[in-house]
């Protein structure tokens, strides 16, 4: 079966350190997505904060490069809001066709949301539809459902800045809901599995819970992501947050691997071995900051699995996979595997998707794409 593309939108994705951009085709006799375009380029250190962007100036000039770099076709684009600014909740409202249950939806769920509803966007995705028995005793069928608020002026913000750098947004989706289509590679799976994500990126930490690939649970806990790590050991050593960065990266959860001394063959004409190099006392340092971090960020990953499992009691998660800008810390995925039992893996830095020869040789280690990529399939592609 030979299938033809969508319109052309390029899923973009503004992180705290830095802009992904991904351009979807089809395979015509298969149907999968191909990334046929994507770039990605860094953002100065506090011109986008929890998905905020601070500095528009900032973030439209490096959008006009992006766009430079990347030669997409488009630009038309579908945009991430960061799951800070979104807020989720599981209700159960009374059955009502389709039509007139989203007309009605505003009402319902008037006093169910701590916002008010004249400041947020509204939309939900359509759980399932169960049989409750009522306060009489009588059957009623209700939609079991998943409410998304997004912050109003959040969207209009963010749409303002791309408008500044010539692009034109078309639509405006839930980072948690990109990673999900990102994860099934943006085909709905056959499969009743329960599979949970957690996105530890610069400023945040998200776990999201699906099941057939709708969202079943998503919590995002803001200040908690790789960024937080960087500013503790930054104080710690009294050093710039440039410097913390990469003493972060180069020494990881566990230290450099230690250096093993020879032994000398004899120990009368050889002498006595040397002890190796002393250890850095930075790196020691930038350990001790860095292991308190990483267990509340495993707590919080735990935390959020153990509610799902109590509001869901019948259900459990199979797997869990790790993304985000900070998943590639050395130690961080061990450490997790370790700490909680379920299978683990990391997403692949391409999200699983076939790319185009020149993508993929020059962005085969950029493991930030999956957002992108799962916006831009949603985004018509």
């Amino acid at each position: 079966m030979r299938i033809r593309s969508g319109p052309k939108i390029v899923g973009l994705d503004i992180g705290t350190s830095g802009i992904r951009a991904v351009e979807l085709t089809r395979d015509r006799r298969s149907g999968d997505h191909i990334i046929a375009r994507a770039a990605s380029v860094e953002l100065p250190r506090g011109s986008v904060s929890n998905g905020v962007i601070i500095e528009a100036d900032v973030v439209a000039k490096a959008l006009r490069r992006l766009w430079r770099e990347g030669r997409f076709s488009t630009r038309k684009v579908a945009f991430g809001l960061a799951d800070g600014s979104v807020l989720t909740r599981q209700l159960e409202l009374p059955w009502m066709p389709a039509d007139d249950f989203r007309t009605a939806l505003r009402y319902q769920i008037n006093d169910a949301l701590p916002v008010e509803l004249e400041t947020v966007e509204i939309d939900y995705h359509l759980l399932e539809e169960v049989r409750r028995v009522d306060d009489h005793g009588q059957p009623v069928d209700v939609n079991r459902i998943l409410v998304v608020a997004a912050n109003s002026a959040a969207v209009t913000a963010e749409a303002s800045v791309l408008r500044r750098a010539r692009l034109v947004p078309v639509r405006a989706d839930s980072a948690a809901f990109a990673l999900i289509r990102a994860a099934c590679r943006g085909v709905l799976p056959t499969n009743d599995d329960v599979l949970a994500i957690a996105d530890i990126g610069a400023d945040q930490l998200t776990v999201v819970i699906y099941r057939a690939g709708q969202p079943r649970f998503i919590r995002a806990i803001a200040n908690l992501g790789g960024e937080t790590a960087t500013v503790a050991v930054a104080e710690r050593l009294r050093v710039s947050p440039e410097a913390a960065e990469q003493l972060k990266r180069e020494t990881g959860l566990n230290g450099p691997a230690p250096v093993i001394a020879p032994i000398a063959e004899s120990t009368v004409f050889g002498g006595v071995a040397g002890g190796g190099p002393a250890i850095d006392p930075r790196v020691t340092a930038t350990v001790d900051t860095l292991n308190p971090w990483a267990t509340t960020v495993i707590n919080e990953i735990r935390n959020s699995l153990d509610y799902f499992h109590a509001s869901e009691p019948t259900v459990s998660v199979q797997s869990l996979t790790i993304t985000g800008r900070t998943a590639d810390l050395t130690g961080l995925v061990d450490r997790i595997a370790t700490q909680i039992p379920l299978p683990i893996r990391v997403m692949d830095p391409m999200a699983g998707l076939t790319a185009a020869r020149r993508v993929a040789k020059r962005l085969d280690r950029d493991t930030r794409l999956a957002v992108a990529a799962g916006l831009a399939m949603g985004g018509g592609a």
